[in-house]
């Protein structure tokens, strides 16, 4: 039991040097800052010039980011330092180096005949596909269209078609499995920092806010609901950092875990979110206002690596349901 509060203090520092950090730096800075921080090296081995392999504190870091809005790469550098760790050598060499530098990035997504990637300014993707994972690079720019249907405004979204580009495969299907849990937990973990900054800022409002007399946060029917907004955040932090501690024991449940935890915040972020706005009155629907942008990205988060329905159905059959 020591061991684990210790641990627990250990996130906590973690957490709240992440925030300092990124209040500092703003939403708008490069993925070399986050390198800076050993942070696009969370889940590759020390040997490799990484900082082990970490799910626990990347998801913190994933909720910090979300929290912050940071509309880097972070995402897909970090899933692709942690593919590329265990490609062939002359491959690793290559790419691995720089994107633990932050000097190269790089989009990471599922592949469905084309690949959904935050961010136009990356020099590589790295695809999970049936046959295992690939890498493609070199792409023609004329491939890359906006991905409008995600609607996020603190990340650009991608669709780049790859149907008939050679890539090359550099991991198992096994692996890829596996790095498809831990991205999906990640872009979980995104949600909840979203959710969690949208549900601050909201109670400081509303304590300010008065009506009749009174701060609308003193009233019963709001305190009723932004308590079920509170269990909504505890519970999904919950879920997803028990998934994280799973891949990190490589505990046999760990990709049920995840898709449960993936299939529970990606089903309810978007809702958590659309509520704060209800609660934040006519402020919560101008566009300045940041709680519009949490709604899109958390929308975007619940469609990047897959959905709550597929999360469910890889759930159902992991578990022999």
């Amino acid at each position: 039991m020591a061991d684990e509060g210790s641990a627990d203090v250990d996130l906590d520092l973690l957490r709240a040097s992440a925030r300092e950090f990124l209040a500092e730096r703003g939403e708008k800075g490069s993925v070399k800052d986050l390198a800076a921080m050993d942070w696009t090296g969370l889940l590759v081995d020390e040997e490799m010039g990484g900082a082990g392999w970490r799910p626990v504190e990347t998801c913190v870091v994933a909720e910090e980011l979300g929290r912050a809005r940071d509309g880097s790469a972070w995402f897909g550098t970090t899933m692709a330092a942690a593919a590329l760790a265990r490609a062939p050598d002359e491959i690793r060499d290559q790419w691995l180096p720089r994107l633990l530098a932050g000097t190269a990035t790089a989009g990471f997504a599922d592949l469905d005949g084309s690949a959904r990637v935050v961010r136009d300014d990356i020099d590589i993707v790295i695809a999970l596909g049936g046959k295992g994972i690939h890498l493609f690079g070199d792409l023609d720019p004329a491939r890359l269209e906006p991905d409008a249907d995600l609607l996020d405004v603190t990340r650009t979204v991608w669709r780049i078609d790859v149907a008939d580009v050679p890539g090359v495969l550099i991991g198992s299907p096994e692996r890829a499995g596996a790095l498809s849990a831990v991205a999906r937990l990640l872009v979980a973990a995104d949600s909840v920092g979203a959710v969690s900054m949208t549900l601050e800022r909201l109670t400081a409002y509303l304590k300010e806010r008065v009506a009749f007399g009174a701060p609308i946060a003193s009233f019963q029917a709001i305190q009723h609901r932004l308590v079920e907004l509170l269990v909504f955040e505890v519970k999904a932090r919950a879920v997803v950092m028990r998934a994280a501690r799973a891949i990190a024991s490589t505990d046999a449940r760990a990709t049920a875990l995840t898709a449960a935890a993936h299939a529970f915040v990606a089903a309810k972020a978007t809702a958590a979110v659309d509520e704060c706005m209800q609660l934040s009155g006519g402020i919560g629907f101008t566009w300045e206002y940041p709680l519009h942008h949490e709604l899109r990205r958390v929308f975007t988060n619940a469609h990047l690596m897959g959905t709550a329905r597929s999360s469910r159905a890889l759930l159902a059959k992991v578990s022999g349901w």
